[in-house]
């Protein structure tokens, strides 16, 4: 496979969409909160890595801290505004809150952007082994989540 087949796979639309069916599961949405509250995991990077996974790519060790690094612009960020949305839940009228919420949707939708942009950038190699899911919840000590997010997606939404 070639680094622009990727590219025409992997579009910023296409990550956004893969990322609404993917959270839809109630089982991946439990997984991936656990993953970004108990073990400060990327739920963004988890399900770009899922999308790599689906599509039987990977990222070349060497190239793993330019992906981490493509998070840094939104991280903090979103990490500061999604605490002080829950802080302020229980202040805020339903109409407000809901519009904090879409708020931090446009972050999200950015940090995906930063993602699909670092990642046309790399050269993909084809996966033969473990999946980037599978390593990612290893690093972060949360392997008993892999299995929530071993399951291909259509097996999922049916």
């Amino acid at each position: 496979m070639t680094n622009q087949q990727a590219h025409q796979l992997l579009t910023m639309e296409q990550l956004w969409q893969f990322s609404l069916e993917y959270y839809s599961s109630r089982e991946v949405k439990d997984a991936c909160l656990a993953l970004q509250n108990q073990f400060h995991g990327n739920v963004n990077l988890l399900i770009a890595l899922k999308w790599l996974d689906e599509h039987h790519y990977t990222i070349q060790e060497q190239d793993w801290h330019r992906v981490e690094q493509s998070l840094g612009r939104t991280e903090a960020l979103l990490h500061h505004y999604r605490e002080l949305r829950r802080k302020l839940k229980t202040a805020l009228s339903d109409t407000l809150y809901r519009e904090a919420l879409q708020f931090e949707l446009q972050l999200e939708k950015q940090q995906q952007a930063d993602l699909v942009d670092c990642i046309n950038h790399l050269t993909l190699a084809c996966r033969e082994e473990h999946s980037l899911t599978q390593m990612y919840c290893l690093q972060l000590g949360a392997e008993h989540l892999q299995a929530a997010f071993a399951k291909p997606v259509e097996a999922l939404l049916n």
